[in-house]
């Protein structure tokens, strides 16, 4: 009877084990899931200003000091802006035409109510002639990256001396 018992009990634990590991496969796979599935492209919210519309004025930013301005609408509580503001930083030092202004919703609660932002991290990209060229919400860097390609192609098509460093 004892030895029943314990081969009852070897696998039940073997059982466990196999158990265990898939269920850590599977957590693996959530993760590589998301990262697949995750948005291509910034996407439209249904906020923000409308686009070739005049952006309002924003305390502090020249629209005309560069061609482009990239308004990067953030919270203290977004842990995706967190995470994308050094990046968001980095990318801006490798572009020449983009001036780069992160407004934070603790200081620019304003600016928040006049672009109709209600989400963040929220891009919105202002030419020279302080018209919206471009906005969404961007969760990654390669959204951002996908924005800042579209509004440089389109918006440089006569100028070709812009490019990236």
């Amino acid at each position: 009877m004892t030895g029943l018992w314990m081969v009852s009990y070897l696998l039940l634990w073997l059982t466990v084990l196999l158990l265990g590991f898939a269920v850590v496969a599977l957590l693996r796979q959530i993760g590589v899931l998301h990262t697949r599935i995750a948005p291509m492209g910034i996407h439209f919210a249904g906020e923000g200003p409308e686009l070739d519309s005049p952006a309002p004025a924003v305390e502090s930013v020249d629209y005309t000091a560069s061609p482009f301005t990239l308004l990067a609408f953030t919270s203290p509580t977004c842990e995706i802006c967190a995470k994308l503001a050094p990046a968001l930083e980095r990318l801006s030092r490798s572009y020449d035409e983009i001036e780069l202004r992160i407004l934070d919703h603790r200081t620019e609660a304003r600016s928040f109510s006049d672009f109709r932002v209600r989400s963040t991290p929220y891009l919105i990209a202002v030419d020279a002639d302080g018209l919206v060229r471009s906005r969404g919400v961007a969760n990654t860097l390669d959204q951002v990256e996908e924005m800042l390609a579209e509004i440089l192609v389109d918006g440089t098509a006569d100028a070709p001396e812009l490019a990236r460093r």
